[in-house]
């Protein structure tokens, strides 16, 4: 039923603005343990208190309808509650498809507790794991800055895969200045790790600047044609069998060059239409790369749903629509617009005949 929900929800999605958003992003902690090159989310204030519990509990019971809800950060898995907002998401969100965590993969301990408790109060649930992986094991701790994370998130990633049919494992691969030539290694070095490697266990990104949410505006930029080399030659292993993962990451993948060509979202972005961000203080966001607010759930006596209907948040949408934004094609909103414009992104994606020419 939870599926068939979804399903309804990224088709009525194609069509018009949702009435209440079916995807959540919600950055449980700006907090890391790692001190990444292309990333300073560690570096943000912690001088805000973040949400806690009771509110949360408030703004779940009160926000239902999810169908998506992915979990990121900073680490999530630093949250030492994060257990209890687990359980306040699924004891309310009873129309919930999918769970998602972003995680570096450095904390299994962690990890495996969450999926105790949570899998205990909700076993039939899709619990999606994205774990970080950036190149094989130099090149990743480099660009980590801390030693030893490219076997714990490898350790992490395989403990993962080998627990249950409704637990969903992938690595996520950000291209970027440092590793545009890597990727062939770190699929190499992970396959004499976990033999059964596919395509389908990976999702790849492009590196994004913002000086929102990563807040990473002096991260050395990479020209267009590397960019484009280093897709193509992603795209010419990519052997994967036919899925919706598989789909959502390669036509994220072909379409990259009409935003290269444009600076614009190839598709129609879905922020503010079907989807929004959360950040740890209760502040309420289109998108991860949109830096204007709509509201905040702690100071606000509107739940999302009023929020969702308010002028403010119908203005932002409309800039939206209009590109008065920061017109990204990050996956965490790619992804929902590829869903949402399904036809559109199928008919564009087909007139990628490989490789980009430059």
């Amino acid at each position: 039923m939870n599926k068939f929900h979804f399903i309804q929800s990224i088709i009525a999605s194609n069509f018009t603005r949702l009435t209440f958003p079916f995807k959540l992003s919600f950055a449980v902690t700006y907090k890391c343990n790692l001190r990444c090159r292309i990333c300073n989310i560690w570096k943000k204030s912690s001088s805000f208190d973040e949400l806690n519990i009771c509110e949360l509990d408030r703004f779940f019971s009160q926000s239902r309808d999810f169908s998506w809800i992915s979990l990121t950060g900073g680490e999530p898995f630093l949250r030492t509650d994060l257990p209890q907002i687990v359980n306040r998401i699924l004891k309310y969100c009873t129309r919930l498809n999918t769970l998602h965590f972003a995680t570096n993969g450095t904390l299994l301990p962690e990890i495996k507790e969450v999926l105790k408790t949570a899998r205990k109060q909700n076993s039939s649930l899709t619990f999606a794991f994205t774990v970080s992986l950036d190149g094989p094991s130099g090149v990743h701790d480099t660009l980590r800055g801390v030693p030893g994370t490219w076997e714990k998130a490898v350790e992490t990633f395989i403990y993962l895969k080998n627990i249950s049919p409704q637990i969903t494992a992938r690595l996520n691969f950000t291209l970027n200045a440092w590793n545009l030539d890597k990727f062939t290694a770190m699929w190499n070095a992970v396959k004499s790790r976990y033999p059964t490697l596919s395509f389908e266990d990976l999702s790849v990104n492009v590196f994004q600047k913002s000086d929102f949410f990563y807040d990473n505006p002096q991260a050395p930029d990479i020209a267009p044609g590397e960019i484009l080399q280093a897709i193509s030659s992603i795209l010419l292993l990519d052997k994967g069998r036919l899925s919706v993962n598989n789909f959502l990451r390669k036509t994220y993948l072909k379409l990259y060059k009409n935003y290269l060509d444009t600076d614009k979202s190839p598709l129609a972005c879905k922020a503010l239409s079907s989807a929004c961000f959360l950040d740890p203080y209760g502040n309420l966001y289109p998108c991860v790369m949109f830096n204007k607010k709509f509201g905040n759930i702690k100071n606000s006596s509107l739940n999302l749903a009023q929020l969702w209907q308010s002028e403010a948040a119908k203005q932002l949408r409309t800039e939206c629509v209009n590109n008065h934004c920061p017109s990204c094609w990050s996956p965490c909103d790619a992804y929902s617009a590829i869903a949402g414009s399904f036809w559109q992104a199928y008919q564009k994606a087909r007139n990628y005949h490989g490789p980009f020419k430059q």
